[in-house]
């Protein structure tokens, strides 16, 4: 049975992957036009479709939970103090994004005590994209070190000239 929910899970984890990181702010912003919009069929729309999202990153959360941190590209490697904080005040301004824009969908029906919850929720939906954008920079910085060691020309930017 074990077997079953996990793959089960892995499923469910896989279907917001067209929205790949943008998909909190996808949700986030389908609860705002939900509590904007004045057209009751849209506004119902938005809520199930954001609600919909909000569980298939739940989904995900809890692959990458169940995953364990031995998946991590470079499990031993510290990330130093500076970009420590640096991740941590992106990850608080990114919660603060998706906090408000539910907050805006849900209006009156989110009293201000789920706020520290979803805050927190919110932080850890964040955090958890700070770090997946820092593991693909290392694996891009990863892959140009290869790709210049085996004397690949990297392709030139064309300049604009001046008009």
């Amino acid at each position: 049975m074990p077997e079953k929910i996990r793959a089960f899970i892995d499923w469910l984890a896989t279907l917001h992957a067209p929205f790949g990181h943008a998909a909190p702010f996808v949700a986030s912003g389908l609860f705002a036009v939900a509590g904007i919009s004045h057209i009751a069929p849209l506004r119902i729309l938005a809520y199930c479709g954001a609600t919909v999202l909000a569980l298939l990153i739940a989904a995900d959360i809890t692959r990458s939970f169940l995953d364990g941190p031995e998946l991590s590209m470079n499990p031993g490697v510290k990330v130093p103090w500076p970009m420590l904080a640096f991740r941590a005040l992106l990850t608080f301004l990114m919660a603060s994004v998706y906090t408000s824009l539910m907050f805006v969908g849900m209006g009156l029906w989110m009293p201000f005590l789920l706020w520290p919850l979803i805050f927190g929720f919110a932080c850890f939906i964040a955090w958890r994209n700070v770090a997946l954008w820092y593991e693909q920079g290392m694996e891009f910085e990863k892959e140009l070190t290869e790709a210049e060691q085996h004397g690949v020309r990297q392709p030139q930017v064309p300049e604009s000239s001046p008009r």
